[in-house]
């Protein structure tokens, strides 16, 4: 997070009204949770519920996520995160002191911290286990199934979603430095596809939030032009990407896959 930011950055980056209701929350002491991450700051921020919020910067810009109903625009929780790390930096977790407040800890006592969270949150076991009559992709595959399990018929809000996989994106991130590139891979191309294939559907309630189908994009193509594998992996991105690529919605979405293209270009032509 630029360590500059001024209250003009804050003030210009929502309406006059969206502002002064971050300015009370902020105020209220509402903005918990505060974390600063390598690429921006996280926190939950309470008010007419609590709201998971991510500032994430690109050079000297910002930009908010929210999952409040108001998150794809920029609300009154990314300003009170903004200016509570304005006003309050010194009360963020950096990444740095996570990481190293976590190595200080005996191994025994880690463990049991990690079971009592499981036991509050059973979704993260599958970081630890996998079914002995699967292999760790096919396992993957079924826990992006079970996440789009919806009737047809159904009217889906995508902001479920994009909660709802939060856990996969931390799986690929885990499986990525575990030298895994292409389960990790696999993981966000099975999320990509089936987010594709409701919007392809007319299936969703409204739109995704913004950015989240390119940057998902971006994210799948990152990890393919990295694995130093990569040369082994061609014909199964190949594949996957030509998949991507059918859906009618692909194009509009921002989902070009340009660079990973280039690399295939006798299995899938620039379009």
């Amino acid at each position: 997070m630029p360590s500059r930011i001024t209250p003009l950055d804050v003030s210009a980056y929502a309406s006059e009204e969206i502002y002064r209701r971050g300015e009370q929350i902020f105020e209220n002491g509402w903005v918990r949770h505060r974390f600063q991450t390598l690429y921006g700051l996280q926190a939950t921020v309470r008010s007419k519920g609590n709201y998971r919020v991510e500032m994430i910067v690109d050079g000297e810009q910002f930009f908010g996520r929210c999952n409040c109903p108001e998150g794809s625009t920029h609300c009154e929780h990314q300003v009170a995160l903004l200016l509570t790390w304005l006003h309050e930096p010194r009360s963020f977790i950096s990444y740095q002191n996570l990481r190293k407040a976590i190595r200080q800890k005996d191994k025994t006592e880690l463990v049991d911290i990690l079971v009592n969270l499981i036991e509050v949150f059973p979704e993260l076991s599958q970081f630890f286990l996998t079914p002995g009559h699967q292999d760790e992709a096919d396992a993957i595959s079924e826990q992006v199934a079970e996440i789009f399990d919806f009737p047809q018929a159904q009217k889906i809000d995508p902001q479920f979603i994009a909660d709802a996989c939060q856990i996969l994106f931390v799986r690929a991130k885990t499986l990525r430095n575990e030298g895994k590139w292409p389960i990790a891979r696999r993981v966000l191309f099975e999320i990509l596809n089936r987010c594709l294939s409701l919007i392809d559907r007319i299936q969703i309630s409204k739109p995704f939030p913004d950015n989240f189908i390119t940057e998902l994009a971006d994210d799948y193509e990152d990890l393919a032009l990295n694995d130093p594998d990569m040369q082994q992996h061609l014909q199964q991105m190949a594949v996957e990407v030509k998949q991507l690529l059918d859906h009618e919605s692909a194009e509009a979405e921002g989902v070009y896959l340009d660079m990973i293209r280039q690399k295939l270009p006798k299995v899938v032509p620039s379009k």
